[in-house]
Protein backbone atom coordinates (compact mmCIF):
# COMPACT_ATOMS: atom_id res chain seq x y z
CA UNK A 1 0.00 0.00 0.00
CA UNK A 2 1.32 3.28 -1.09
CA UNK A 3 0.45 6.63 0.30
CA UNK A 4 1.13 10.22 -0.51
CA UNK A 5 3.78 9.16 -3.16
CA UNK A 6 4.21 7.62 -6.27
CA UNK A 7 5.42 4.45 -6.95
CA UNK A 8 8.40 4.18 -9.52
CA UNK A 9 8.83 0.80 -11.74
CA UNK A 10 11.62 -1.33 -10.32
CA UNK A 11 11.94 -2.49 -13.90
CA UNK A 12 15.33 -1.35 -15.67
CA UNK A 13 14.14 -0.85 -19.11
CA UNK A 14 11.31 1.67 -17.54
CA UNK A 15 13.39 3.44 -15.31
CA UNK A 16 15.22 4.47 -17.94
CA UNK A 17 12.37 5.28 -20.50
CA UNK A 18 11.35 7.62 -17.57
CA UNK A 19 14.72 9.46 -17.23
CA UNK A 20 14.84 9.78 -20.54
CA UNK A 21 11.33 11.66 -20.91
CA UNK A 22 12.83 14.23 -18.12
CA UNK A 23 15.73 14.49 -19.51
CA UNK A 24 13.92 15.38 -23.29
CA UNK A 25 11.49 17.96 -21.50
CA UNK A 26 14.24 19.58 -19.72
CA UNK A 27 16.14 20.24 -22.69
CA UNK A 28 13.52 21.41 -24.47
CA UNK A 29 12.61 24.16 -21.73
CA UNK A 30 16.42 25.02 -22.08
CA UNK A 31 16.32 25.07 -25.43
CA UNK A 32 13.47 27.28 -25.63
CA UNK A 33 15.09 29.63 -23.20
CA UNK A 34 18.37 29.56 -25.00
CA UNK A 35 16.97 29.84 -28.31
CA UNK A 36 18.73 32.82 -30.58
CA UNK A 37 16.48 35.65 -30.33
CA UNK A 38 14.10 34.58 -27.61
CA UNK A 39 16.07 36.80 -24.99
CA UNK A 40 15.71 39.60 -27.57
CA UNK A 41 12.52 39.10 -28.15
CA UNK A 42 11.30 39.17 -24.52
CA UNK A 43 12.86 41.75 -23.73
CA UNK A 44 11.36 43.93 -26.73
CA UNK A 45 8.06 42.94 -25.49
CA UNK A 46 8.86 44.30 -21.64
CA UNK A 47 10.41 47.18 -23.27
CA UNK A 48 6.94 47.98 -25.43
CA UNK A 49 4.89 47.87 -22.41
CA UNK A 50 7.04 50.01 -20.26
CA UNK A 51 7.07 52.63 -23.10
CA UNK A 52 3.37 52.19 -23.44
CA UNK A 53 2.41 52.13 -19.43
CA UNK A 54 4.89 55.24 -19.21
CA UNK A 55 2.58 56.87 -22.02
CA UNK A 56 -1.08 56.11 -20.50
CA UNK A 57 -1.38 54.44 -24.09
CA UNK A 58 -4.27 51.98 -22.66
CA UNK A 59 -5.27 50.83 -25.74
CA UNK A 60 -1.58 49.68 -26.56
CA UNK A 61 -1.61 48.31 -23.69
CA UNK A 62 -5.01 46.43 -24.12
CA UNK A 63 -3.40 44.68 -27.75
CA UNK A 64 -0.89 43.17 -25.39
CA UNK A 65 -2.97 41.13 -23.68
CA UNK A 66 -4.52 37.54 -24.33
CA UNK A 67 -8.52 37.21 -22.96
CA UNK A 68 -9.70 36.18 -20.58
CA UNK A 69 -6.78 37.40 -18.68
CA UNK A 70 -6.03 35.73 -15.30
CA UNK A 71 -5.40 38.60 -12.77
CA UNK A 72 -5.25 39.12 -9.08
CA UNK A 73 -5.46 41.57 -6.71
CA UNK A 74 -4.59 41.31 -2.80
CA UNK A 75 -5.06 37.49 -3.84
CA UNK A 76 -8.56 38.04 -5.31
CA UNK A 77 -8.91 36.93 -8.78
CA UNK A 78 -10.55 39.52 -10.86
CA UNK A 79 -12.33 38.49 -13.74
CA UNK A 80 -10.88 40.21 -17.39
CA UNK A 81 -13.21 38.84 -20.05
CA UNK A 82 -12.52 41.45 -23.25
CA UNK A 83 -10.90 44.56 -23.85
CA UNK A 84 -13.52 46.97 -23.28
CA UNK A 85 -13.43 44.98 -19.47
CA UNK A 86 -9.69 45.91 -19.00
CA UNK A 87 -10.02 49.07 -20.38
CA UNK A 88 -12.71 49.93 -17.80
CA UNK A 89 -10.04 48.63 -15.10
CA UNK A 90 -7.04 49.52 -16.37
CA UNK A 91 -5.77 52.02 -13.22
CA UNK A 92 -6.81 49.01 -10.84
CA UNK A 93 -4.76 46.44 -12.57
CA UNK A 94 -1.75 48.41 -14.25
CA UNK A 95 -0.69 50.38 -11.28
CA UNK A 96 2.12 52.60 -10.48
CA UNK A 97 3.75 50.15 -8.25
CA UNK A 98 3.47 47.67 -11.32
CA UNK A 99 4.71 50.39 -13.70
CA UNK A 100 7.89 50.55 -11.58
CA UNK A 101 8.23 46.36 -11.69
CA UNK A 102 8.19 46.81 -15.11
CA UNK A 103 10.49 49.50 -15.79
CA UNK A 104 12.81 47.55 -13.47
CA UNK A 105 13.07 44.88 -15.68
CA UNK A 106 14.14 47.20 -18.70
CA UNK A 107 16.94 48.43 -16.14
CA UNK A 108 18.00 44.88 -15.66
CA UNK A 109 17.56 43.36 -19.23
CA UNK A 110 18.35 39.93 -19.23
CA UNK A 111 18.83 39.23 -15.29
CA UNK A 112 14.88 40.63 -14.59
CA UNK A 113 13.03 38.77 -17.47
CA UNK A 114 12.84 34.60 -17.20
CA UNK A 115 12.60 32.87 -20.98
CA UNK A 116 11.48 29.24 -20.86
CA UNK A 117 9.13 26.99 -22.92
CA UNK A 118 5.92 28.58 -20.88
CA UNK A 119 6.84 31.63 -21.90
CA UNK A 120 8.35 34.77 -20.72
CA UNK A 121 7.96 35.81 -16.95
CA UNK A 122 9.26 39.55 -15.31
CA UNK A 123 8.39 42.52 -12.87
CA UNK A 124 9.24 40.06 -9.73
CA UNK A 125 7.05 37.11 -11.28
CA UNK A 126 4.18 39.62 -11.29
CA UNK A 127 3.58 39.49 -15.18
CA UNK A 128 3.66 36.12 -17.61
CA UNK A 129 3.22 35.96 -21.02
CA UNK A 130 3.09 33.48 -23.24
CA UNK A 131 3.03 33.24 -27.31
CA UNK A 132 -0.22 33.25 -28.75
CA UNK A 133 -0.12 33.08 -32.53
CA UNK A 134 3.70 33.69 -33.07
CA UNK A 135 3.15 36.49 -30.88
CA UNK A 136 4.01 37.33 -26.90
CA UNK A 137 0.11 38.55 -25.09
CA UNK A 138 0.35 38.67 -21.27
CA UNK A 139 -1.74 35.59 -20.02
CA UNK A 140 -1.75 36.42 -16.16
CA UNK A 141 -1.32 39.69 -14.20
CA UNK A 142 -0.81 39.42 -9.79
CA UNK A 143 -1.10 43.23 -8.84
CA UNK A 144 1.83 44.53 -6.45
CA UNK A 145 0.38 45.50 -3.18
CA UNK A 146 0.21 49.69 -2.80
CA UNK A 147 3.28 51.49 -1.79
CA UNK A 148 2.68 55.25 -3.05
CA UNK A 149 4.72 55.11 -5.85
CA UNK A 150 2.06 56.81 -7.78
CA UNK A 151 2.83 60.63 -8.47
CA UNK A 152 0.27 63.20 -8.18
CA UNK A 153 -1.63 64.75 -11.14
CA UNK A 154 0.34 67.33 -12.80
CA UNK A 155 -0.66 71.21 -10.92
CA UNK A 156 -2.77 73.19 -13.68
CA UNK A 157 -0.59 75.57 -15.64
CA UNK A 158 0.05 79.09 -13.22
CA UNK A 159 -0.18 82.07 -14.69
CA UNK A 160 2.78 84.73 -13.55
CA UNK A 161 3.81 88.45 -14.14
CA UNK A 162 6.89 88.93 -15.20
CA UNK A 163 8.82 92.09 -14.52
CA UNK A 164 12.14 93.50 -15.88
CA UNK A 165 14.70 91.79 -14.20
CA UNK A 166 14.60 87.77 -12.41
CA UNK A 167 11.86 86.58 -11.07
CA UNK A 168 11.87 83.19 -9.26
CA UNK A 169 9.72 79.93 -8.38
CA UNK A 170 10.24 76.93 -6.88
CA UNK A 171 8.34 74.14 -7.50
CA UNK A 172 8.78 69.58 -7.04
CA UNK A 173 8.39 67.05 -9.81
CA UNK A 174 7.49 63.83 -9.24
CA UNK A 175 6.77 60.95 -12.07
CA UNK A 176 6.59 62.18 -15.21
CA UNK A 177 5.90 65.60 -13.88
CA UNK A 178 5.86 69.14 -15.75
CA UNK A 179 5.32 72.46 -13.84
CA UNK A 180 4.05 75.02 -16.09
CA UNK A 181 4.38 79.22 -15.97
CA UNK A 182 2.01 80.88 -18.16
CA UNK A 183 3.57 84.55 -18.89
CA UNK A 184 2.56 87.53 -21.54
CA UNK A 185 5.92 88.87 -23.45
CA UNK A 186 6.21 91.54 -25.59
CA UNK A 187 8.20 91.86 -28.79
CA UNK A 188 11.54 92.25 -28.90
CA UNK A 189 11.86 91.16 -25.20
CA UNK A 190 15.21 89.40 -24.23
CA UNK A 191 13.94 86.37 -21.94
CA UNK A 192 16.43 83.68 -20.36
CA UNK A 193 15.05 80.62 -18.50
CA UNK A 194 17.16 78.64 -16.17
CA UNK A 195 16.81 75.68 -14.00
CA UNK A 196 19.36 74.60 -10.81
CA UNK A 197 19.15 73.22 -7.65
CA UNK A 198 18.31 69.41 -8.59
CA UNK A 199 20.84 66.37 -9.31
CA UNK A 200 22.28 65.56 -12.85
CA UNK A 201 20.15 65.57 -15.82
CA UNK A 202 17.00 65.18 -14.25
CA UNK A 203 15.01 67.99 -15.19
CA UNK A 204 15.21 70.47 -18.51
CA UNK A 205 13.51 73.97 -19.18
CA UNK A 206 11.89 74.49 -22.48
CA UNK A 207 9.32 77.62 -23.59
CA UNK A 208 6.82 77.76 -26.18
CA UNK A 209 4.65 80.28 -27.77
CA UNK A 210 1.12 79.54 -26.69
CA UNK A 211 -0.73 80.40 -29.85
CA UNK A 212 1.16 78.13 -32.20
CA UNK A 213 2.28 75.25 -29.68
CA UNK A 214 5.53 76.04 -31.26
CA UNK A 215 8.76 74.92 -28.70
CA UNK A 216 11.58 77.34 -28.87
CA UNK A 217 13.90 75.16 -27.68
CA UNK A 218 17.32 75.13 -29.40
CA UNK A 219 18.16 72.84 -31.81
CA UNK A 220 20.02 70.08 -31.03
CA UNK A 221 20.30 70.90 -26.88
CA UNK A 222 19.83 68.02 -24.41
CA UNK A 223 18.57 68.16 -21.12
CA UNK A 224 18.86 71.94 -20.74
CA UNK A 225 19.03 73.30 -17.78
CA UNK A 226 18.98 77.03 -19.11
CA UNK A 227 16.93 78.91 -22.65
CA UNK A 228 17.62 82.40 -23.60
CA UNK A 229 16.01 84.03 -26.96
CA UNK A 230 14.46 87.42 -28.13
CA UNK A 231 10.77 86.93 -28.37
CA UNK A 232 9.38 87.74 -32.13
CA UNK A 233 6.02 88.24 -31.50
CA UNK A 234 3.91 89.55 -28.60
CA UNK A 235 1.46 86.99 -26.99
CA UNK A 236 2.01 84.80 -24.06
CA UNK A 237 4.38 82.23 -23.77
CA UNK A 238 4.83 78.61 -21.63
CA UNK A 239 8.01 78.15 -19.33
CA UNK A 240 8.00 74.46 -18.91
CA UNK A 241 9.99 72.54 -16.21
CA UNK A 242 9.72 68.85 -17.93
CA UNK A 243 10.87 66.13 -15.11
CA UNK A 244 13.25 63.30 -17.13
CA UNK A 245 14.40 61.21 -14.09
CA UNK A 246 12.80 57.97 -14.35
CA UNK A 247 9.27 57.69 -13.20
CA UNK A 248 9.92 55.44 -9.86
CA UNK A 249 12.50 57.87 -8.27
CA UNK A 250 11.95 59.99 -5.43
CA UNK A 251 10.66 63.09 -6.03
CA UNK A 252 13.04 66.61 -6.06
CA UNK A 253 12.49 70.31 -6.01
CA UNK A 254 13.94 72.53 -8.49
CA UNK A 255 14.43 76.69 -8.32
CA UNK A 256 13.52 78.49 -11.54
CA UNK A 257 14.39 81.86 -12.70
CA UNK A 258 13.74 83.81 -15.99
CA UNK A 259 15.00 87.19 -16.38
CA UNK A 260 13.17 89.53 -18.57
CA UNK A 261 15.56 92.39 -20.53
Amino acid sequence: MVSGFTCISSNPMTRTIAVALVLVQFSSAVAVAQAPGAQARALSFVSALAQAMSQRDHAAVAEMVRYPLSASVGGIGIPVTGRAELLRLYDSLFTAELRCLVDDAVAKGSSAIRVDSGGVSFASGRIHAGDVGGVLKITRLEVPPVTGAGAPPNPPPRRVNLRRGDTQFAGRLYGDGIDTYVASLRKGAVVQARIEQFPGRSAAVRVIEQKTGKSLERPGATAPRFWTGTIQDAGEYRVEVVRLAPYCQPSFTYLLTITVK
